[in-house]
């Protein structure tokens, strides 16, 4: 258990979470996806949502309370599972319709 309180384990925590932005970054350029400041937040917002979800479960069942582990799983894991889908749809919300703009201005 030492190795997650160890400084090993953050820094590979901290390279895995900037790969996953640049893999996000790539994601959204490769689909011409634009992404504002509101959008990095909600991602960020998201992606918080869901370690809290993963942290409290992981914790819950540490301390021995398996109850409350599988109750705020099943909660917090519902609003993560919706919240996602909502931001997927935002996120793919722009695109189809900048797609659609371009379809109809090349037509003119």
């Amino acid at each position: 258990m030492s190795f997650f309180t160890s400084g090993l384990f953050w820094f590979l925590e901290g390279v895995l979470f900037c790969i996953f932005i640049l893999a996000v970054r790539a994601w959204a350029e490769d689909r011409s996806i634009p992404m504002p400041y509101w959008k990095w937040i909600s991602l960020g917002a998201w992606v918080f949502l869901a370690g809290f979800t993963l942290a409290f479960v992981g914790t819950s069942f540490g301390e021995g309370e398996p109850a409350a582990a599988i109750r705020g799983g099943i909660l917090f894991g519902i609003i993560v599972v919706i919240a996602g889908a909502g931001l997927w749809r935002l996120l793919k919300m722009e695109s189809s319709q900048g797609e659609e703009k371009l379809a109809t201005e090349t037509e003119e």
